[in-house]
């Protein structure tokens, strides 16, 4: 799988998927993510580091039109990060119908 995430370099999602990211320097590492255009649906972001779930965010609900989260990881060299968008609700797949801006930093 490719990186598609980068340090310190914000990644505007149009949509479902799976972004991800490959450790290149052991350390603490956070990861932001703000949902800023949601239908009203069921969006999920989770985040995995080497297919273990570090984060679930709650279902979005019908009455929030945008989310954000910080989440901090200690990982060692080659470890994979996965940022997943995800939802039941066919609304949210179509191209567009879910921003999401996610940022990888080192450190707090």
């Amino acid at each position: 799988m490719s990186n598609i995430l980068f340090i310190n370099k914000p990644f505007v999602s149009v949509g479902l998927g799976s972004f991800t990211f490959t450790v290149a320097q052991a350390g603490i590492h956070n990861v932001k993510v703000q949902l800023t255009e949601v239908p009203p649906s069921g969006v999920v972001v989770t985040i995995t580091q080497n297919a273990g779930n570090v984060f679930t965010s709650p279902v979005i609900t019908p009455t929030q039109i945008a989310q954000q989260f910080k989440t901090e990881l200690v990982c060692a060299v080659s470890d994979a990060i996965v940022v997943t968008l995800s939802s039941a609700a066919a609304i949210d797949a179509a191209l567009n119908n879910v921003k999401a801006t996610i940022t990888l930093g080192q450190g707090l």
